[in-house]
């Protein structure tokens, strides 16, 4: 098996995002391999590899390794420990999920989202713990009180998702923390492109008779705020003028 639980991803000579690098995936006492093989699966898709069980299955099952879908590498570097306090052992923040009301644990939940901003906040500071409980009872209010943080997935009553399931929503979240998000920015066209495109439109409103001299300032500033909120590109805008020349030359 892999490296104890406190060691860190960079300790361990991963180059990648300090959060990814420092969450260890905790599974307390899994009881079906299946589970196991699947949040392996999630793991991997996600950039995910440092996996601990507290008791339970072999991670190494046939089974597992069937569902993990090519990850094996990630059941096989992965960390049997006795129980919970070892699983969390070197972690200075314990993100607990739960699918259960918290009223008893003094605890409050957070949607995953907002629990894997909190645990990218800390992730430069420390280890990260994402703690699992097992798949009938979950974890139990004793962990969930030793749990810094809870997180819950909403859904409708009387339902939640399976282990397995419930990883992949955490793990994708996690990775949206920790990667930032979107594509390079598309260069917008400049307010001064927007005023002359806005121009060009009042001319043609001017030459249907759609536009009354007394309206031509307000209509046009409503164009121009029109045009703005649109975002169009500096490529977009050219486009647009370029038809409405069209237009026009058409016309004569």
């Amino acid at each position: 098996m892999s490296a104890r639980p406190g060691i860190s991803g960079q300790e361990a000579g991963e180059d990648v995002n300090p959060l990814i690098a420092r969450t260890r995936i905790v599974l307390i006492a899994p009881s079906l391999p299946d589970n196991v093989g699947s949040v392996a699966r999630a793991m991997g898709t996600f950039g995910f590899s440092r996996l601990v069980l507290a008791g339970g299955v072999s991670p190494t099952h046939e089974r597992a390794r069937t569902l993990a879908a090519g990850h094996d590498a990630i059941l096989e570097a992965a960390t049997v420990v006795a129980d919970f306090d070892a699983a969390i052992a070197g972690a200075t923040l314990v993100v607990g999920t739960t699918a259960r009301r918290q009223a008893s644990v003094d605890r409050r939940a957070v949607e995953p989202a907002a629990g894997a901003a909190i645990a990218a906040a800390h992730a430069g500071a420390g280890e990260v713990a994402l703690v699992f409980g097992t798949e009938k009872r979950g974890l139990s209010n004793a962990e969930l009180r030793r749990c810094h943080q809870l997180v819950t997935i909403d859904g409708e009553p009387d339902t939640c998702l399976n282990l397995a399931q419930a990883a992949a929503v955490l793990l994708y979240e996690w990775r949206r923390a920790a990667v930032p998000q979107g594509l390079a920015p598309t260069a917008l066209a400049a307010e001064a492109g927007i005023a002359d495109l806005a121009g060009v439109l009042a001319e043609h409103l001017d030459a249907a008779g759609l536009l009354k001299p007394r309206e031509r300032a307000s209509k046009l500033h409503t164009l121009r705020r029109m045009l703005s909120r649109a975002s169009l590109s500096a490529d977009e805008a050219a486009l647009v003028r370029g038809w409405l020349a069209a237009l026009r030359y058409a016309g004569r």
